[in-house]
């Protein structure tokens, strides 16, 4: 299965709020996620529909980080076999 199509069914939208990003798959609050993001040290950009909304992150972008961080663990576990 595609990661970008399971979002999408888990989420219904391709832009999903920083702070469920931020506590779902960083393990961070989401008022840390969002001084990380001030400072450009998240592993994914992140933006903001609108001067007053929150931040979002686009679904492929994090889908691209999820599957980056599953080939690194691939790579990991042929190295200890």
């Amino acid at each position: 299965m595609n990661t970008v199509f399971l979002l999408l069914a888990e989420y219904e939208t391709s832009q999903i709020p920083l702070s469920v990003v931020a506590e779902k798959f960083l393990s961070i609050s989401p008022s840390w996620a969002d001084k990380k993001a001030n400072l450009g040290e998240l592993p994914f950009p992140t933006y903001r529909d609108n001067q007053k909304s929150g931040r979002l992150v686009h679904i492929s972008d994090l889908a691209e980080w999820i599957d980056k961080k599953r080939e690194v663990a691939k790579k990991e576990i042929s190295h200890l076999q």
